[in-house]
């Protein structure tokens, strides 16, 4: 047996009552925290780009559009994956040199879910399955490390979640991810700086490509079920082998999910928490700071400090700061936070902020990137014109697999997220029917979501640029 074979038996036997006690507790948290990203979404340049593709090409269809409209599920799927992944606010999964953002999953979950007319509980297990079976890619094998980039692994996670949800066979679910991967696989030079916005639209290209695999495997396509072990597939181009052993896998991908705090990407959190919590303990004049010291674990470096995945030089645009630690340090200790409003252009190109980036230096500690990722450490110091130091350090963040965001902390995330963006009464069902997901109808929910109008924020020349 393939591993693709194994993973679609697994996928195919999954059922609500395989769900563990925490992951049932954890997934409404997961998934408040996904809409609270697809909401914030709405109105930026490049998202109306994509809105505007899928009013083109999508069809009238029978799914239901955050923000409203209808189309097919293809472009459904596509659109609502767009919209939770473009902030980068939403959830990930950890390991010691590979990462993913598990709530890509979360946008083909929603759609497929609505299109059979599901449940909340099978919303529910589609979301435990995606990120359980990208997170074990992300366990045992090395993607990023090989050039790949971490959308690679949803052409299994996206199909899986799906087929189960569509009632496919095992073969069916088999086709349609070995389709998918053997076709719709990525390179990790969209992480590299220069930083473009197709970082924050590529995994929405995976749930395209994925689900017109899966609907071709539906009418009886096939594909390569060895895409993994055949003569140059994955496992020749990893330089390794993959083994896991499906058999023994529960559906608990979740409970190993990190949700952001901070509006920055996922291996900066810490850093930016400690930033926080120093500028609150302290009174801190930026204008009088001579230099800001970072000490962070080696991923954060080489995606964020300037290391593996390189620098920019200049920081002009969402995608450069919210991968900069120097932007993200210095506007933390300005603003006290980092949220969606710290990636406003107006706030990117301000003086201060630019003045103080300038003046961080980050750099790799050993002892920090041996203890990650159970822990996430982080230091920071802060060198005043007076001669006085401050330091800080933090070994973790709220949202943390360890320290996990409570239903009340996902709350306060989404309520600051959607704030202008819908109303009070429209907020509270949408809480409400996501707190009681166990007891509703997919279609309900997407009744609300669909209801929701944002007004793009952005011009025509800048969704071009």
């Amino acid at each position: 047996m393939t591993q693709v074979e194994a993973i679609a038996k697994y996928a195919a036997r999954a059922s609500f009552d395989d769900l563990s006690a925490e992951s049932r507790r954890q997934l409404p948290i997961h998934i408040l925290d996904s809409l609270s990203c697809s909401i914030a979404a709405l109105g930026a340049g490049p998202v109306d780009a994509c809105r505007e593709q899928v009013a083109e090409f999508g069809g009238s269809g029978p799914s239901a559009l955050i923000g409203g409209g209808q189309a097919n599920p293809i472009y459904a799927a596509f659109w609502h994956t767009v919209l939770v992944r473009y902030v980068d606010f939403m959830d990930n999964i950890l390991a010691q040199t590979e990462t993913a953002h598990t709530a890509d999953n979360f946008g083909v979950a929603l759609t497929i879910a609505d299109y059979v007319g599901g449940s909340g509980r099978d919303l529910m297990l589609a979301v435990a399955l995606g990120y359980t079976v990208q997170s074990r890619f992300v366990d045992h094998a090395n993607f990023m490390t090989r050039g790949l980039d971490h959308t690679a692994q949803l052409a299994f996670s996206h199909n899986a979640a799906a087929g189960r949800l569509l009632g496919l066979s095992e073969q069916q679910i088999g086709h349609a991810m070995a389709m998918a991967a053997v076709s719709d696989a990525s390179f990790a030079v969209v992480r590299a700086k220069p930083l473009s916005q197709w970082k924050g639209l590529a995994s929405a290209q995976s749930a395209l490509g994925a689900m017109n695999a899966l609907f071709l495997a539906r009418r009886g396509v096939q594909g390569p079920l060895q895409v993994i072990e055949g003569p140059l597939g994955i496992n020749h181009l990893l330089g390794m082998k993959i083994n896991i052993d499906w058999d023994k896998e529960g559906y608990e991908g979740v409970v190993g999910s990190t949700i952001k705090k901070y509006n920055s990407m996922i291996h900066t959190q810490s850093a930016v928490h400690c930033m926080v919590e120093l500028a609150k303990a302290n009174k801190v004049d930026p204008e009088k700071v001579t230099s800001i010291e970072a000490e962070v674990f080696q991923l954060a470096y080489d995606f964020a400090g300037g290391g593996l995945y390189g620098v920019d030089k200049v920081i002009r645009t969402k995608e450069q700061a919210d991968h900069s630690l120097p932007y993200l340090l210095a506007v933390a200790l300005i603003d006290g936070d980092v949220m969606p409003a710290q990636f406003n252009p107006d706030r990117i190109i301000k003086p201060d902020v630019q003045a103080l980036l300038k003046k961080v230096s980050v750099q790799a500690n050993h002892e920090f990137t041996e203890q990650y990722p159970k822990k996430m450490p982080a230091k920071i110091t802060v060198r005043r014109q007076d001669g006085k130091v401050v330091e800080h350090e933090v070994q973790d963040y709220p949202g943390l697999a360890s320290h996990p965001f409570t239903w009340e902390e996902a709350v306060q995330k989404f309520d600051t997220l959607v704030a202008g963006r819908i109303d009070a009464g429209l907020s509270g069902e949408i809480k409400n029917a996501v707190r009681s997901a166990e007891n509703i109808q997919v279609r309900d929910l997407m009744k609300l979501l669909g209801s929701i109008r944002v007004a793009s924020k952005t011009t025509s020349s800048s969704k071009a640029a």
